[in-house]
C-alpha cells in the first residue's frame, strides 16, 4: 500500500517566508513555540495573516493554527485551543 509521502522529495518543498515555527525547549519533555508576529501572509477565507502555536511533548503534539484579517479579527481556525495529536506507539 503506498504511503502518502512516498513521492515527497526535498526539492519539492519551499520555505514560506514568515511562517517558520520556532520551538524552544522548556524542559526535558516539553517544547513550545510558534510563528512570530503577523508575518505569515495568508488569503484563506479573508485572512491577511496566519499564526501557529505549537506544544510538543513525548506523548502529543498540539497545534493551534488561526487566520486573522487586517484588523486582527480571527477569521478561521479553532477558537478555544489547538488540535491535539496523540502519539501512537
Amino acid at each position: 500500500m503506498p504511503r502518502p509521502f512516498d513521492g515527497l522529495v526535498p526539492d519539492s518543498l519551499s520555505l514560506k517566508e514568515g511562517c517558520a515555527v520556532l520551538l524552544k525547549r522548556v524542559s526535558d519533555a516539553l517544547f513550545e513555540g510558534g510563528t512570530i508576529g503577523n508575518g505569515c501572509t495568508s488569503d484563506l477565507r479573508g485572512a491577511s495573516y496566519a499564526t501557529s502555536e505549537v506544544t510538543l511533548t513525548p506523548d502529543k503534539l498540539i497545534s493551534w493554527d488561526r487566520g486573522f484579517d487586517a484588523e486582527g479579527n480571527q477569521v478561521w481556525g479553532a477558537t478555544r485551543g489547538g488540535y491535539v495529536f496523540d502519539r501512537i506507539k
